[in-house]
């Protein structure tokens, strides 16, 4: 039998300092030459799952083996660079001390603030981000950090 290139044994993760987990309970294993796709809803563990397999995230339980070594468990994580992992990071250019309003609210600094708040409301509502208006992109998972509007194309002025 054919050693796996990639092996998630159980895996759950959870950040330093949460009170639940992100994932719980993955398993699979890849073929070497073979691709595979994460497909989920916003928030439900993806890119922690891919952070996790790259090193940059220790598991609360389980393993991530690559080919034949174990590579993190709870007591153990070797270290991004000698993984040979290729990572892409989700990057939308969000200013990250801003919050989701924030950033919808600078790309609109020609409107007057009355005008600029209603336009925000009206792209929160649009992009279904209400509820994470007061957040900063580091408390959103990558799917609604794209959804942020952060370069907005203006109405033309009706007169």
């Amino acid at each position: 039998m054919n050693t796996p290139a990639l092996r998630v044994d159980s895996l759950a993760l959870a950040y330093p300092g949460a009170t639940n987990l992100a994932v719980q309970g993955v398993s699979f294993e890849l073929p070497a030459g073979e691709i595979a796709c994460l497909l989920g809803p916003s928030g439900c563990g993806k890119t922690t799952l891919l952070r996790a397999i790259a090193g940059f995230l220790k598991p609360f339980a389980g393993n991530v083996w690559l080919a034949d070594r174990q590579a993190s468990s709870p007591t153990r994580v070797e270290v991004p660079e000698k993984r040979q992992v290729g990572v892409v990071f989700q990057d939308y250019a969000l200013f990250p001390h801003l919050t989701v309003r924030q950033n919808i609210e600078f790309g609109l600094h020609t409107l007057s603030r009355h005008a600029r708040a209603a336009r925000a409301a009206e792209l929160l509502a649009l992009t279904g981000l209400e509820e994470f208006a007061s957040r900063f992109p580091h408390e959103l998972s990558g799917g609604q950090q794209q959804r942020v509007p952060w370069h907005v194309l203006l109405r033309p002025n009706p007169r």
